[in-house]
C-alpha cells in the first residue's frame, strides 16, 4: 500500500501541482516539515504532493509528503525533490529482491545529495515472511552502511505502523532544528566571534563544540 493511501485513511491530504514542477516549501521552520518518499515501482507510488497535519509532542505540524511514482534506477530520482526534503523515506518489499537492490541504490543516491538527512527504511509486506527473499543481514548491512531508521509495514498493521515512520522522521527533523538554532546562537555570542577572529583561539573553540555540528548529522 502506498504512502498516500495510508494517509487518506485519517489524515487530510491536499493534491498540488505536480511535484517535480513546484517545490515551494522550504526547509523545516519548526512547524513544517516535507518528507520524500521513494522506492521501486511495485511497492505503490502514487506521484502524488499533499499535506498531512499532526500534532506531535505537543506541536501542530504539517507535514509535506511527496510520494513518488517511482524508481528502477538512480537516474529516475529527482535531485531537486531530494535537496527539497528534511527526510526520506525508502521503501521496498521483502517479498522482492530487485526492490531492495532499487532501495540501496537510492539510499546511496540520497546519501552523496543530500548527506545531513534523516533517512527511513521501510519494509512493506512484512507479515509475508513465507515469501520473503529479502535478509535480515542484508537489511543490518544496508541500514548500518547509511545511518538509516528502520522500519517494517504490512497491510494489516494499515495506518499504524506508517504512521510511527512519520512521527519519527518529524521529530529526528525537529531535534536537528533545535541543534542548528542552538548552534546559530552560540556562534553569534561576541565572544564566540572575536575568538574566531583569532587563529590562536580557533582550534580549541571548534574542539571545545564540535559535539553541536556532530549531532546536526544525527
Amino acid at each position: 500500500m502506498s504512502v498516500e493511501r495510508k494517509l487518506d485513511r485519517v489524515g487530510h491530504r491536499s493534491p498540488r501541482a505536480r511535484p517535480d514542477t513546484h517545490l515551494r516549501h522550504a526547509h523545516s521552520s519548526g512547524k513544517e516539515v516535507n518528507i520524500l518518499a521513494l522506492g521501486h515501482r511495485g511497492v505503490g507510488k502514487t506521484d502524488m504532493l499533499y499535506s498531512h497535519s499532526k500534532c506531535i509532542e505537543g506541536k501542530h505540524l504539517t507535514l509535506h509528503i511527496i510520494d513518488t511514482l517511482g524508481q528502477m534506477t538512480a537516474d529516475d530520482i529527482n535531485p531537486h525533490q531530494v535537496l527539497w526534503a528534511d527526510c526520506v523515506i525508502i521503501e521496498f518489499a521483502i517479498t522482492m529482491a530487485t526492490s531492495f537492490q532499487i532501495a540501496r541504490t537510492l539510499a546511496e543516491y540520497v546519501h552523496t545529495i543530500n548527506q545531513p538527512i534523516s533517512v527511513a527504511l521501510v519494509a512493506n509486506k512484512s507479515d509475508m515472511i513465507e515469501r520473503k527473499t529479502v535478509s535480515d543481514t542484508e537489511i543490518r548491512r544496508l541500514c548500518a552502511e547509511y545511518n538509516l531508521l528502520f522500519f517494517e509495514t504490512s497491510a494489516s498493521e494499515g495506518w499504524t505502523s506508517m504512521n510511527q515512520v512519520f512521527v519519527t522522521l518529524a521529530q529526528r527533523v525537529q531535534h536537528i532544528l533545535k541543534k542548528k538554532e542552538k548552534l546559530t546562537r552560540f556562534m553569534q555570542n561576541p565572544a564566540v566571534a572575536a575568538k574566531l577572529r583569532s587563529n590562536s583561539h580557533s582550534e580549541t573553540l571548534l574542539s571545545e563544540h564540535g559535539e553541536l555540528e556532530l549531532l546536526l548529522c544525527h
